[in-house]
């Protein structure tokens, strides 16, 4: 049988398997292996969920408005967040 082609995957998609790797684990249903995998599962979707914003925020263009009136278009430069870094009191292990 011939190879069948995989359908392009969406955004969304992605997002529900995040949603219910989440929802399992925190069922807290699973054994340790089956945890293990849905995690992973998880973690895979939400890479793919990243990759796909990342390229969105590529493509989209700004319209900006020039003092004569006229519109022109400009890159979408997204600000870039540090992250947050959690400070442990003294002591204690920060984990």
């Amino acid at each position: 049988m011939a190879a069948m082609e995989k359908k392009k995957e969406k955004f969304e998609d992605h997002l529900r398997r995040v949603e219910d790797a989440v929802k399992t684990l925190e069922s807290g249903q699973l054994g340790l292996e089956a945890s293990l995998e849905k995690y992973e599962t998880g973690m895979a979707a939400l890479k793919h969920c990243y990759s796909i914003l990342e390229q969105a925020e590529k493509k989209i263009q700004l319209l900006v408005k020039e003092k004569d009136g006229s519109l022109s278009e400009e890159e979408f430069k997204p600000e870039k967040k540090a992250p947050k870094k959690k400070k442990a009191p003294d002591g204690e292990i920060p984990f």
